[in-house]
């Protein structure tokens, strides 16, 4: 109810602004070069500011729908960094013969000049020429599975650095671009903006305490409808993501002009005002006023030690009713950097040791029972975000399998992760074990293991119960007994395992081809993590301690009777 209140709220400040007048415009056939014009972004905050102007050629003019207008941008607001990420989608407006102001078109990309003062500039009968709510994709498959191809950088935000780091290497790992701001987007704390030319707005993936989406500019405005970017983020046509005002920091001076060295605006999603209801090559439209479909993702993570509790509260844009048309959704990465950064988070700090469960439970509408499966990590070393590494791993595996079912779209209603964690390696050793000396086959025989724990050396005894095959061959055979190693977690400069996020081949697996079948690959993430006793590859049984992760091996001998005869 909080939520929609907010929401009417939102939109009732926002609709004087997207009722007036719309800003008229000029067609491509009259815009010259050698034209001085203005162009409106913002740089910080929410403020909407002015910078100078030129057109120094109408390209490819014959062909309206291709056609792109160069640009030289100049000014104070300018000078220092060129134009790059996020401006995209800035207004530029020209004198007609008249002196009336008229929107021309938008910033849209740089061509790769030092100093980034040219670019390009969508016209504005491009932008404004497809449906703003364009035919669906649902019922349909994503074209590519797995496919994740942003034209522009997404960002991540609310998540702390280190961690956001990790995610960022991830990507340009998988040759994609992640923008990464500290900042949680309800740490903002502006009130709704009026998404008017100019103005910064976000396409949000997400909305919450951590936020996934792309920032930019609005660049046309009319009757509630509001265009920005003036290109594509996926060119994937319907959409149903969140439509936010957003906040620039600051623009980040880079202006070699150069992949992954372009000036950037860093900023962060803010409010959501309406819904983002289309994806093309010229531009990305919605309009204000109704969110779309989204569930929640609830993470809560508890400091054993201390009681302490940290929370993180995201919801995900659902985009299944419109057919996923951008392939797998953001659960994957929304989910794995929000664990990440409540487990990080809960203790203050990244101890070298640490031993942690997590469980997750993933509510679809598919399923009348939510799938749910457990975890338990003992990570010791490996850098300071070894533990939340392998939790995000985890939880990125999760997602990726809702994504890869292949005979439908999954509803996920609700997923909620729960994690515990404490300082310390919850560990013990294996030392030596002893068993009975002789056995028949059949028989259940008593193993007791001898086990020392690590940091404070003491040692103690458990006892496995396990049964001699009866089809094993008599004699002196050796019963192996081993244990689980401690995680490795995620290097912190080796994050090879989290570029599935970004990748568009995720698996060489085959798809599920069932949601049974999607429900059972989820609840197999589950690792053993206790003693499992084998006569060569034989199994025999296994020992799982609630409280200790037991590691090492050991062996013991037993003499295989024959088999007793039964009485006639």
């Amino acid at each position: 109810m909080r939520r929609l209140l907010l929401a009417a709220l939102a939109a009732a400040l926002v609709a004087p602004a997207a009722a007036r007048a719309a800003d008229p415009i000029m067609t491509l056939a009259d815009v010259r070069a050698g034209a001085q014009c203005t162009g409106l972004t913002v740089v910080r905050g929410t403020a909407i500011s002015s910078f100078e102007v030129e057109v120094l050629d109408v390209i490819d003019r014959t062909r309206p729908e291709v056609a792109s207008i160069l640009v030289r941008v100049s000014g104070p607001l300018v000078d220092a960094t060129g134009i790059g990420p996020g401006f995209s989608g800035s207004p530029i407006l020209c004198p007609d013969a008249a002196g009336v102001q008229r929107n021309i078109g938008a910033i849209s990309g740089g061509i790769g000049e030092f100093g980034g003062a040219v670019g390009l500039a969508t016209p504005i009968e491009r932008i404004l020429a497809d449906p703003v709510v364009p035919p669906s994709a649902a019922g349909t498959r994503s074209s590519v599975a797995g496919a994740r191809s942003f034209s522009g950088p997404l960002t991540l935000s609310g998540v702390r650095p280190s961690l956001a780091a990790m995610f960022s290497r991830a990507a340009r790992k998988a040759g994609r671009s992640l923008v990464t701001s500290p900042a949680s987007p309800r740490s903002v704390g502006h009130a709704p903006q009026a998404l008017v030319p100019g103005a910064a707005a976000s396409v949000g993936l997400t909305s919450g305490d951590v936020g996934v989406g792309a920032i930019g500019t609005v660049a046309y405005a009319d009757a509630g409808n509001v265009w920005l970017f003036g290109h594509q983020l996926d060119g994937a046509g319907r959409r149903s993501l969140f439509l936010q005002d957003a906040t620039i920091h600051t623009v980040v001076n880079n202006p070699v002009a150069a992949p992954d060295l372009s000036t950037y605006k860093l900023g962060s999603p803010g409010n959501d005002l309406g819904t983002i209801t289309s994806d093309t090559i010229s531009s990305v439209a919605g309009r204000l006023g109704g969110l779309p479909r989204s569930y929640p993702l609830r993470v809560t993570a508890r400091d054993l030690d201390s009681g302490r509790i940290v929370s993180r509260n995201t919801q995900i844009a659902d985009e299944g009713d419109v057919g996923n048309p951008a392939g797998p959704s953001v659960l994957g990465l929304a989910g794995a950097s929000s664990v990440a950064d409540a487990a990080a988070s809960v203790l203050g700090g990244a101890p070298a040791r640490q031993t942690a469960e997590m469980c997750m439970k993933i509510a679809l509408r598919e399923l009348k029972a939510p799938i749910r499966f457990c975890e338990r990590y003992a990570v010791a070393g490996s850098g300071p975000n070894a533990l939340s590494g392998a939790l995000a791993l985890d939880v990125a595996k999760a997602a990726e399998l809702i994504d890869e079912y292949a005979f439908g779209v999954l509803h996920p209603t609700g997923i909620e992760v729960g994690v515990r964690v404490r300082r310390g390696l919850r560990q013990a050793y294996l030392i030596g074990a002893s068993a009975p000396p002789r056995a028949r086959p059949g028989q259940r025989i008593a193993l007791r293991l001898r086990l020392r724990r690590t940091q404070t050396g003491v040692r103690f005894t458990k006892t496995i119960r396990v049964r001699i095959p009866r089809e094993i061959v008599p004699g002196r055979r050796t019963i192996r007994l081993e244990g689980t190693d401690a995680d490795e977690g995620a290097p912190p400069d080796d994050d090879s395992e989290l570029t599935f996020l970004f990748e568009e081949e995720n698996s060489t697996d085959p798809l599920p081809e069932s949601v049974a079948e999607v429900r059972a690959r989820i609840e197999a993430l589950a690792r053993y993590d206790g003693v499992t006793a084998r006569i060569g590859p034989i199994e025999l049984g296994r020992k799982r301690d609630p409280k200790l992760r037991i590691s090492g091996d050991a062996s013991v001998a037993v003499q295989i009777r024959s088999a007793k005869r039964r009485a006639r």
